[in-house]
């Protein structure tokens, strides 16, 4: 049975390990964040493989067939064994550079709306350590040196990683509900200089984009505020203060977020990266398996490489995704 589990998909897999822990898709999905759909569809994938049944309902809930509960024991098995490798030479033990210690490396943005919401997804794999949830405001530093797993907006050229693309995010134009009845909504980019305009500056980050639309002359006001935090410029344009080129994933996290159809397409690629003597850590692989699935563009589909607009973002979807401080927001201000 260990054999065949193997050779299985680890997503799908956990889909089972899941609903037969809560005795419910229901439960599942709110614990793991997934849709039921998703679930399910992940759930007769499995079945699919082996050809049998898997879970069967009683007045209990959902309990797993005979088949499903060997498959589901297996699993659980190898993951904490995996996980509890001791350094033996044999290519399974957890290479990381802190013992004891997951350090996962990327940009304050990114950390602070995407993944921190995600960390319990994670963390539960890898119960026998820490995991450290490193941000940087730099986005240009190479801190490969430092990280077990970073994410990157520039592909690392480091010899001894291996990266591959993440996903694509794509950038527009936001400014809130607040902003618009005050100020208007911006429709073309002539109209940039008539508004206010809150900047994300910093290492890495490309301020000459603004000279270049509005010259260096601004108006009195144009740019109330400048930070080196995406959180404080997400905050900013939530609560009214101007208009910023936020990730399209931004109108996701609140729905307080208007995009403006203006034409500024900007996008870029997001990349992965661990440390090649790393590859067969179990940590590591389960860390890889958790990024893909939070950047997966078939749950999220604002990370595929095609533009898909903020307001097909709902129809497409089938990802949970957590809202940030909409309790702490007055979109009448």
């Amino acid at each position: 049975m260990r054999t065949l589990v193997r050779d299985l998909d680890w997503d799908d897999l956990r889909a089972l390990l899941l609903v037969t822990e809560h005795h419910s898709f229901r439960a599942a999905a709110d614990s793991s964040r997934l849709s039921l759909n998703t679930l399910r569809r992940r759930i007769e994938r499995l079945e699919d493989r082996i050809g049998t049944k898997l879970l069967g309902r009683s007045r209990s809930g959902v309990v797993p067939t005979d088949i499903g509960l060997m498959m589901a024991r297996a699993a659980r098995e190898m993951a904490g064994a995996a996980l509890s490798a001791e350094a033996d030479g044999d290519g399974e033990a957890n290479v990381l550079i802190n013992p004891g210690e997951l350090t996962i490396g990327c940009t304050e943005g990114l950390g602070s709306l995407w993944l921190t919401p995600r960390l319990n997804d994670l963390s539960p794999s890898l119960s026998n350590l820490t995991v450290s949830l490193q941000l940087d405001y730099d986005s240009a530093r190479d801190r490969s040196d430092t990280v077990d797993v970073g994410v990157a907006f520039s592909e690392p050229h480091h010899r001894d990683v291996v990266r591959a693309k993440l996903a694509t995010v794509h950038y527009m134009l936001f400014a809130s509900e607040a902003y618009i009845r005050k100020h208007g909504a911006m429709t073309s980019l002539d109209q940039f200089r008539e508004h206010k305009f809150i900047e994300q500056s910093g290492p890495g980050y490309n301020s000459s984009l603004v000279k270049f639309l509005v010259g260096s002359d601004w108006p009195d006001g144009f740019m109330p505020i400048r930070s080196n935090s995406a959180l404080s410029v997400y905050w900013a344009v939530v609560n009214g203060a101007g208009i910023a080129a936020l990730p399209t994933y931004a109108r996701a996290v609140s729905k307080h977020l208007i995009p403006l159809d203006v034409p500024l397409p900007l996008r870029f690629d997001l990349w992965y990266y661990f440390h090649a003597e790393a590859r067969h850590s179990p940590a590591v692989r389960a860390t890889v398996d958790w990024l893909k699935t939070a950047f997966d563009p078939a749950l999220y589909p604002w990370f595929a490489d095609q533009f898909v607009h903020p307001r097909d973002f709902e129809k497409n979807r089938t990802g949970k995704v957590v809202r940030l401080f909409e309790g702490l927001l007055d979109p009448r201000k």
